[in-house]
């Protein structure tokens, strides 16, 4: 009672002072009226404007005060129940991390699979016995191509090399007396390369002189790219369903506050409080249970990947990868508090809706 008692002094005082600067505006209207000198009618003007200003900007500074004292009210409420209100914002904040844990693992695993090359290669098996000429110029050509980053030429030579080491089997070329391997040059695109893209520079390649086969390694990075966006848009379903948990969250509890305050509201609205008026403490309560979750929520977030990321250093060094687990960036925060404030308003506003219409006449 003592806030909007205070609310209620100041709105009465200041509609008086802005009586009595009316009253003393036209008084001086009407001293000016009598006279027809510019000079003083220009100054009536001048103050009239400035008083214009005046009222302005008390009423401006009424309001900000008034909010920053409702706010800082609905805060104090919170700190006065510790325990209810951190167990509130706790089961928010769950909320809120999981489906930005997911989003974090999905970038990160976007990450390191870009640096497992992900962008698919193209092989080119070159005819055999063709001439070193003819090899020396596709590699030049390639080269020259805006979409191929890097080029590497395996000889036949290293080819049977590499199957010997890799199978095993070191008297197979020799049993056969001839190296059935062609010479094969490998194509690294670059990132922005489209598959529509790659797919006509396999035709064209395909059209080249010594060229025998040209084959384009997409199909396990179609599959990580189809995973990933599987995930992506779980992760954002799984928002939406725990963003309407939040806000039913928020709305029973401030309807366990309205509750509270029944009496108060009743007497406040029979005195003239409107129901804007009557509601901003409970929005301001649902702002900062908002917040709290929001904050508490990334501090779950980063203790999360803080203990997840000595098994993702020994994953990605088992490819050959030095990548370390990264956080969610200041856009992902600024979004989290942005959410965090946008579904307090919405729960709050949704439990006083519908508990005023009993507690509050039209």
């Amino acid at each position: 009672m003592s806030l909007f008692s205070k609310n209620n002094r100041r709105q009465q005082h200041g509609r008086r002072r802005t009586v009595d600067e009316q009253a003393g505006m036209g008084k001086t209207a009407g001293k000016g009226a009598g006279s027809f000198v510019p000079k003083e009618a220009n100054k009536d003007a001048h103050k009239r404007g400035a008083n214009r200003q005046t009222v302005a900007t008390l009423t401006l500074h009424s309001f900000v005060s008034l909010h920053r004292q409702v706010g800082r009210d609905a805060l104090t409420r919170l700190l006065n129940s510790p325990v209810a209100s951190l167990l509130n914002s706790l089961l928010i904040a769950v909320a809120f991390s999981l489906p930005v844990l997911l989003f974090v693992l999905v970038s990160n695993v976007q990450v390191l699979g870009a640096a497992w090359d992900g962008q698919p290669k193209i092989s080119i098996y070159l005819n055999h016995g063709v001439s070193q000429k003819i090899i020396d110029q596709r590699i030049a050509d390639y080269r020259q191509d805006p979409l191929i980053k890097e080029v590497v030429y395996l000889s036949p030579e290293q080819g049977v090399n590499d199957f010997q080491q890799k199978a095993g089997l070191q008297d197979v070329i020799s049993q056969l007396g001839f190296n059935p391997l062609p010479g094969v040059i490998e194509l690294l695109p670059v990132s922005e390369a489209s598959f529509e893209q790659l797919d006509d520079a396999v035709v064209h390649y395909q059209q080249m002189e010594g060229v025998d086969q040209v084959r384009l390694d997409r199909q396990w990075v179609q599959r990580l790219q189809a995973i990933l966006t599987m995930l992506e848009r779980f992760a954002i379903m799984l928002g939406g369903i725990l963003g309407l948990t939040v806000v039913l969250v928020i709305s029973n509890t401030v309807r366990l506050s309205i509750e509270s305050r029944r009496d108060e509201i009743k007497i406040i609205s029979m005195v003239g409080g409107t129901r804007g008026f009557i509601a901003m403490p409970f929005i301001y309560m649902g702002i900062w249970y908002g917040v709290i979750g929001a904050i508490l929520a990334q501090v779950i977030v980063f203790s999360l990947l803080a203990v997840l990321s000595h098994e993702m250093m020994n994953i990605a060094g088992l490819y050959n990868s030095e990548m370390v687990l990264s956080g969610p960036g200041f856009g992902v925060l600024g979004v989290l508090l942005l959410a965090g404030i946008a579904f307090g308003v919405l729960g709050a506003m949704s439990s006083c809706y519908r508990h005023f219409q009993a507690l509050v006449p039209d």
